[in-house]
């Protein structure tokens, strides 16, 4: 058994780890991680492609980076991150299924903007933002390649905010750069990657002990950053409880406190007007035996 933060992690069955890289996919997101890792060429040709931005040249590309959150909020980690010599900002990732999840991607987009944006700069500092999906199937059937979303006016002109929501259709099978690259996409045979570079890196992944080496590597990183978001949860979770419970504490205390705030309000204006003590005052209120200790003490 392995240790961590002095806790037994569960022994990993490699034979198990070593049958499912040989079916992983670029279009699975554990192995694009591999495939784009320390790679910039790379990087840069996929997202030329997929964006169809020609003169797309990037200075900065980066997998699973954590982009800034509130302390408390939940985490925003971008499957790949890239910069151009534009000061466009790109966010690729790959997600199972057709289904869109347009609110998931807008959190990523402002994890990128307050990660981007120094305390007390300007907002019109903020860089273009591409936000590229690509799902395993289109919604709204085959027929589309790319669904391309831009903040816009009711009279249909563009907002302004320099924003894009870009979705890839990796079933898109055209007679063009895009349909040969998602094909390839989908592909678990190296030997069957029409893309050089794509092929040259998936080859290298799967075939050579150095890369087998590097898969192994990243998959014990998810699955130790897997363990450890389970123990963030479940300590976030415990936090949340125990604010519910002290919320609850504080209610009831706020309420005990006010009730005798105005007991005593009531014992001071009997004693006032009527000239009791404050012994008497209490008899002629009919305040519990259990209240007047602490009335006393206050008045």
């Amino acid at each position: 058994m392995e240790e961590r933060e002095g806790r037994a992690l569960p022994p990993r069955d490699w034979a198990k780890e070593l049958g499912r890289l040989e079916r992983y996919r670029v279009l699975d997101d554990t192995f694009m991680r591999a495939v784009l890792r320390d790679n910039l060429p790379l990087a840069q040709h996929v997202l030329r492609v997929l964006t169809g931005l020609r003169d797309l040249a990037l200075v900065e590309a980066e997998t699973q980076r954590d982009v800034k959150s509130l302390v408390g909020s939940r985490s925003a980690v971008l499957d790949a991150y890239g910069a151009d010599d534009a000061g466009r900002v790109y966010d690729l990732e790959v997600q199972r299924g057709s289904g869109l999840d347009p609110l998931r991607f807008r959190y990523y987009g402002s994890g990128m903007d307050a990660d981007w944006l120094p305390a007390r700069e300007d907002y019109r500092r903020l860089p273009e933002r591409w936000v590229v999906v690509v799902l395993e199937g289109d919604p709204d059937g085959p027929g589309r390649a790319r669904r391309h979303y831009r903040t816009r006016e009711d009279d249909g002109s563009e907002l302004g905010d320099r924003a894009h929501l870009l979705y890839v259709n990796a079933q898109w099978r055209g007679d063009d750069e895009l349909g040969a690259l998602m094909a390839d996409f989908c592909q678990s045979d190296p030997g069957l990657i029409r893309d050089g570079l794509l092929r040259e890196r998936v080859e290298w992944l799967k075939r050579s002990p150095e890369g087998v080496k590097v898969m192994c590597e990243i998959s014990e990183e998810i699955w130790r950053e897997g363990h450890e978001e389970g123990r963030k949860e479940g300590r976030v979770e415990g936090r949340k409880e125990g604010r519910r419970e002290g919320r609850k504490e504080g209610l009831k205390e706020g309420h005990a406190s006010g009730r005798m705030e105005a007991l005593a309000e009531s014992v001071r204006g009997a004693m006032s007007t009527l000239g009791l003590s404050a012994e008497a005052a209490l008899a002629a209120l009919r305040v519990p035996d259990d209240d007047r200790p602490l009335l006393l003490a206050q008045l």
